[in-house]
């Protein structure tokens, strides 16, 4: 037996409730280890001094006063889940939630080049033609920018000159 097990049955060997082979080691090990023993002593003194203690019986009004004072707690209804659902929705910071939520996916949407419900289901029905419209739109805007443009025409003129 090690301490570590020796610490877990302290207490019922001080309560006899160890079989009598687990005693025996419990004891042979107390026997070796000086700290288990004082550990054991310490555990043994503080159980004496417990039961020194004085019993009060409770005052006969006690236990109606926490039955009394205990809150008591009703079912919840699925009116009561909707009114908190509600409640929940139309706190400011919620609404200004959704409606910025709202609002970014009516912008991407537009953004994306989609403009109402038939767009929606052609794109449930093949969500890559999104993806390649996006992409192709990307594109050409990029080549239709001033900066482009500039380059490709400087480019041109260097060819043209050489």
């Amino acid at each position: 037996m090690n301490c570590i097990e020796c610490e877990a049955q302290i207490s019922a060997y001080l309560e006899e409730a160890l079989a009598p082979a687990e005693a025996t080691i419990f004891e042979m090990h107390l026997q070796t280890c000086s700290s288990c023993a004082e550990l054991l002593e310490g555990t043994r003194a503080v159980l004496t001094w417990a039961d020194a203690f004085p019993v009060y019986e409770p005052p006969p009004w006690l236990a109606a006063r926490i039955v009394a004072n205990t809150p008591r707690t009703a079912r919840e209804t699925w009116r009561d889940a909707v009114v908190g659902v509600w409640r929940w929705l139309i706190e400011p910071r919620t609404a200004m939630g959704l409606l910025t939520t709202v609002l970014m996916i009516g912008w991407l949407g537009s953004a994306a080049g989609l403009s109402g419900i038939g767009d929606i289901v052609s794109i449930a029905e093949n969500p890559a033609a999104v993806c390649y419209s996006a992409y192709d739109s990307a594109v050409r805007a990029f080549y239709r920018a001033p900066l482009v443009t500039e380059i490709q025409s400087e480019i041109e003129r260097l060819r043209e000159i050489s």
